[in-house]
């Protein structure tokens, strides 16, 4: 059995279920990630959020103008600084994500713990790996 397969399979199909769920709120998973990541880090510009998010600047663009569009997120410059826009998340962006969030649910949480693995456990797992190989790669310089 191949880890690095078996959990980029199961990133994949979490992702993919929660499109599904996310379809009923007209709201993408990237955009619903979006939406937490600004409730968290509020003030951050369209290229720290498309870091965060993974994907390229044109794609948090195109993102963040749907997620402006919809009343979600506010792009702004704040007085003196230039050409600096820094995105915001609305009330009703708020509303959304708490709605997005209950309906997502725990289900991973409430599957892991099925199958006799606490669902703390596994987190600290998880962000100890996630450590470790971010840790390697900056070492290496990758």
């Amino acid at each position: 059995m191949d880890l690095a397969f078996e959990l980029h399979d199961l990133v994949r199909t979490l992702d993919r279920h929660a499109e599904k769920l996310l379809r009923a709120e007209d709201l993408s998973y990237n955009r619903f990630v979006a939406l937490v990541i600004l409730s968290e880090h509020p003030g951050l510009t369209v290229r720290q959020l498309a870091g965060a998010l993974g994907i390229s600047d044109p794609s948090a663009s195109a993102l963040v103008r749907k997620l402006v569009a919809a009343g979600f997120v506010e792009n702004v410059a704040p007085p003196g600084s230039g050409n600096m826009r820094l995105l915001t998340i609305t009330e009703e962006g708020r509303t959304k994500q708490r709605i997005c969030s209950a309906l997502l649910g725990n289900s991973l949480d409430d599957n892991a713990a099925r199958v006799g693995i606490d669902p703390d456990d596994l987190a600290r797992t998880i962000r100890a790996l996630h450590t470790v190989v971010q840790t390697t790669h900056t070492d290496q310089g990758a």
